[in-house]
This record gives structure tokens, sequence and C-alpha cells, in this order.
């Protein structure tokens, strides 16, 4: 029974430190190019703009409408940010050396943790 216990715990923490690690797989990546241009070429789902007065958002499916940018948060469409305004913009992107070393130390957890929770057969008595 014990080891029953032993084996959902186990599994319980193998997939809380696997869910864990997916955040560290994405980050944001500043825009340095015309930001008109980068949004209409890259077409990205998410961006964090910076406004000059400090105003930080997160816009899902933004657009380029004349010399303004504008999109949506939490399925609401918002008002359009003057290109102008804007002091930083930030594309949501995959960090690959982020992710490979998130799922190689999950991969070292869970199999330290499988390792811990089950000894191996005891020796046959003779």
């Amino acid at each position: 029974m014990r080891d029953v216990g032993r084996s959902r715990l186990s599994k319980c923490i193998a997939v809380l430190v696997t869910l864990s690690t997916l955040a560290a797989c994405q980050k944001w990546t500043t825009v340095e190019s015309p930001i008109a241009s980068t949004v209409e070429k890259n077409e990205p789902n998410q961006v964090r703009v910076t406004t000059m007065d400090g105003r930080v958002l997160e816009l899902d499916s933004p657009t380029v409408q004349g010399d303004s940018l504008t999109g949506s948060i939490a399925g609401e469409q918002q008002p359009m940010v003057a290109i102008a305004e804007i002091e930083k913009l930030e594309f949501r992107g995959s960090n690959v050396g982020l992710t490979v070393l998130s799922i190689a130390g999950a991969a070292a957890i869970v199999l330290a943790i499988i390792l811990a929770t089950n000894p191996g057969d005891e020796p046959a008595s003779q």
C-alpha cells in the first residue's frame, strides 16, 4: 500500500516539474526595426507594448492601422496606440536553449524521483 502512495506521489511530482518548465520555453524579444513593418511582416500572435508614459500592454492579434497599433486584451478590442508613442515593442518567441535545458533538467529530476521511489528488486534469499 505504501508503494502505491509513493508511486502516485512520484507521478504527481514528475507532472508538476514538467509543467513548471514549460514557462521557460518562451521569452520576450525586443523589436529593433521599424515597428509597423515588423508587425505586418511577422504577424505575431502577441506583443508587449511599453508606451512613452510607462503603460505596458500585452496585445493579442496585433495589427497596424494607419499610424497606430491595435489588438485585443482578453478578447476585447483595445484603443489604438500611436506608433510614435511606443517606447518599446516586444514579441513573444521561443527560446531554444532554455527549452533544451528545461527538458533535460525535468528529465533528470523525474529520473531521480523514479530511482528513489523504486529501489529495485530485493535480492533473493538463499
